[in-house]
């Protein structure tokens, strides 16, 4: 492997997800290339939450559907803590 190739060369170690810099697309030939981001997208794809997982694998109108759901509840969620510290704090005036 050159000097060239060598900068270029993608670590995929199974406990570390990083950036990394080749100096030019030509360090790899295609194959290489695909061959490196594809294990890198396992990697990452496998230390996402099951959960997470499941929801990627969903079909994108589903998927869209639960986020839109859940971005609701979250609102809610928020709008009645921000109601209750309101309400904490009228009280601790009186």
């Amino acid at each position: 492997m050159d000097a060239e190739r060598a900068r270029a060369f993608l670590l995929t170690l199974p406990h570390r997800i990083f950036w990394v810099a080749a100096e030019r697309w030509s360090a790899l030939r295609d194959a290489e290339w695909k061959d490196e981001l594809r294990a890198a997208h396992e990697i990452t794809l496998g230390k996402l939450p099951q959960r997470v997982r499941d929801v990627l694998a969903m079909p994108r109108k589903a998927r869209e559907k639960l986020i839109r759901e859940r971005r609701v509840v979250l609102a809610a969620k928020a709008a009645k803590e921000q109601a209750a510290k309101a309400a904490s704090k009228r009280a601790a005036k009186a």
